[in-house]
């Protein structure tokens, strides 16, 4: 069994990760610290093994940075009696093979019997989350788990010592709270906040997030930042599906398992296995793209800076990038903001995250052309403080304006779907209906009334087709990113389309089935006592469906709306329905 595949408690893993933060630090300050002097005083074997592999990672990251080329063989002369915690050192594999299949739900409440499970919320290769209520506290929560095979690897589970007790130092209203961490089974979890909402990425993704509302987000983003970077931690993965907005309208930032713990200014990052470059590229600061040991706090400014520059224009500043103002209309004093949060060179960017805050806000709160200051004192300061307490209703006020409007947005989507699946149907009639016209014109050329039956039949599929083809194109159109009064006037071709082909499908329903029948071979229909009361009737059934139609449509009485929407079956009503709220709410 490799070394890093060795159970150890919580209590070792916080153990071995302090000494390995305190080894780190020395080499930072002071030199190369000797091994040998940290693992002196260890006696248990699984502990003192665990620590000396993981020693001798950083011990050989440092020497490699500073030109070196250390060698297995220096390290198993050195000690002779640990071969196999050296040669767990230099393999840098030892992540587990496989796709995580998340546990079930009564597989977790086996685990976690003081939890009632709830739902899985989602998974990735590094975990899972689900949704649970803490029944003794009556709240619910989030529980964030580790693969099972994490549990026998010591190398992960450092890493998740590490996130855990880095989140239990965070307590901030915009931050996701940690409640308790702890493993059971060889099953690593953490039982954390549960925010009702959605992620940022959901927002900028359905195109309701207005400049206004952007701007109205990053102080609270600021806020968190810089509490966490005051802390010593940075979260070093700042993007939209870690920033969660609340049905009250909190900004809250998650996730900061991929955060480093900070020493003084002078000092680099922190952690075990620091050969590994931890981040999402797209948001990543050029430094930590670069795999270099100088990342700091500044990296999330510069992650804020792409998350800013997204919500603001909805794309991200690659490459040659334009100013946001170039792409949507907003104060052009902002663009220099964002820009120098996008510097490339950490000195030239803004070196807090408050003073982000300040600039955001001085701008929203003055129509001076001039530039703000960073830092501001005396009546400026006083100025900032009131924009300050007026963003937090802002804050709230555009996190719940947003989540309203994606919830609302989401049901006429949903509103819609079954007009769609039923548009599906009559696609797959009309199909059914062409070929059964098809056989009975196509073998009866020389019977006339076959022929006839077959060739209305055909017809008639066609334009089944045809009208919900139509139908379907019309909802596939309604782009749901785009401004509520667009959506809703692509709701009111979408009814005109439904109404107009209605008539055409629905009413030589009082005729067609004189040909449906002969071409399945019922003739007795065609018999002259048959045909004609057949005729008559269904000739003034269709002359009556279509003047009550027509009344009902053009009635000048102020009802022709409210006929229209019966007419128009009930998913167009709950998806007009939808539309109203967010009108009456004053949503975009």
């Amino acid at each position: 069994m490799s070394i890093r595949q060795k159970k150890l408690a919580i209590e070792t893993l916080e153990r071995i990760d302090d000494l390995c933060a305190d080894f780190e630090q020395k080499w930072q300050t002071s030199g190369a610290p000797s091994i040998e002097s940290v693992i002196a005083g260890e006696d248990e074997n699984f502990q003192r093994d665990a620590l000396l592999a993981e020693l001798v990672v950083l011990d050989v990251d440092y020497r490699r940075r500073r030109g070196e080329t250390p060698a297995k063989q220096e390290y198993l002369d050195r000690f002779p009696d640990d071969a196999e915690a050296i040669h767990d050192a230099f393999d840098v594999g030892g992540k587990p093979a496989g796709t995580f299949i998340p546990p079930s739900i009564e597989r977790l409440a086996e685990l976690l019997p003081s939890l009632q499970i709830i739902e899985l919320i989602g998974a990735g290769g590094m975990g899972a989350v689900y949704k649970a209520r803490q029944e003794g506290l009556d709240r619910v929560v989030a529980i964030k788990i580790l693969p099972e095979e994490f549990g026998h690897d010591v190398k992960f589970a450092l890493r998740f010592t590490r996130e855990a007790r880095t989140l239990a130092k965070l307590n901030h209203p915009n931050i996701v709270a940690l409640y308790e961490f702890g493993n059971v089974a060889d099953t690593y979890y953490f039982l954390m906040e549960y925010i009702e909402g959605s992620t940022l990425r959901d927002i900028v993704k359905s195109g309701g997030l207005a400049p206004e509302h952007a701007l109205a987000i990053v102080p609270s983003l600021c806020d968190a930042l810089q509490y966490a970077h005051d802390k010593g931690v940075v979260h070093r993965d700042i993007k939209p599906e870690n920033i969660l907005l609340s049905v009250d309208g909190c900004v809250k930032i998650a996730d900061f398992g991929l955060s480093r713990i900070l020493g003084n200014e002078s000092q680099q990052d922190l952690l075990t296995a620091t050969h590994q470059v931890m981040g999402t590229p797209r948001y990543m600061a050029p430094e930590q793209l670069e795999g270099t040991h100088n990342v700091d706090h500044r990296a999330d400014i510069y992650s804020l800076g792409v998350v800013i520059y997204e919500m603001l224009t909805g794309e991200l500043p690659i490459g040659r990038f334009a100013a946001p103002s170039s792409k949507v209309e907003i104060d052009v004093r902002l663009d220099d903001v964002v820009l120098r949060t996008l510097e490339k060179e950490p000195l030239r960017r803004y070196q807090q995250a408050s003073q982000i805050k300040s600039d955001v806000q001085s701008i929203a709160s003055t129509n001076n052309p001039a530039y703000a200051e960073t830092l501001v004192t005396g009546a400026a300061a006083d100025a900032t403080q009131q924009a300050s307490a007026a963003s937090v209703a802002q804050q709230e006020l555009a996190g719940r304006l947003l989540i309203t409007r994606r919830e609302l947005l989401d049901r006429v989507k949903v509103s819609l779907q079954p007009l769609f699946h039923k548009q599906i149907v009559q696609i797959l009639i009309g199909i059914a209906i062409i070929i059964l016209g098809a056989q009975c014109w196509a073998r009866n050329t020389h019977v006339p009334h076959r022929l006839i039956s077959g060739v209305i039949l055909h017809v008639y599929g066609i334009f089944l087709i045809g009208s919900a083809a139509a139908i379907c194109t019309r909802i596939k159109r309604i782009d749901y990113s785009k401004p509520v009064d667009e959506i809703r006037d692509n709701l009111g071709h979408l009814q005109s389309v439904y109404l107009g082909v209605g008539p055409g499908i629905g009413f030589p329903w009082w005729l067609m089935w004189i040909p449906v029948c002969v071409a399945i071979g019922f003739d007795a229909v065609m018999h002259p006592n048959s045909l004609v009361v057949s005729l008559v009737v269904g000739v003034l059934g269709l002359i009556v469906s279509a003047w009550l139609y027509w009344r009902a449509l053009k009635s000048d009485d102020g009802s022709r709306e409210s006929w229209r929407m019966k007419l128009s079956g009930g998913s167009i009503a709950a998806a007009s329905l939808a539309l109203d709220e967010i009108e009456n709410a004053q949503i975009r």
